[in-house]
């Protein structure tokens, strides 16, 4: 099985932390945790000044809820699918 790639998964945040107002070059880091046996997760700190947006729309799109004021959060491989998924969904029409 493959797995959605960092890179991937970091543009695809990127791509967020623009439609919520955030121009900062590297609003969030990922790294891929690997399992012994299971798939993936990844490990996801917003590193950006404007945190509280971007907290609530990935808890939007993810239909989480995050605590007030948290910095990072681990990521299962079907939150990483559904991120991904809503990315290329809200691509712009060419």
């Amino acid at each position: 099985m493959e797995y959605p790639a960092e890179t991937d998964l970091e543009s695809c945040l990127r791509k967020i932390a623009y439609e919520a107002g955030d121009a900062s070059s590297v609003p969030f880091r990922i790294n891929m945790v690997r399992l012994h046996g299971k798939p993936p997760m990844y490990s996801v700190v917003i590193l950006s000044p404007k945190r509280e947006p971007l907290r609530q729309r990935l808890g939007q799109i993810l239909s989480r809820n995050f605590s007030l004021g948290v910095t990072s959060i681990m990521l299962t491989m079907s939150d990483a699918q559904s991120l991904l998924g809503y990315c290329q969904s809200n691509r712009p029409q060419q």
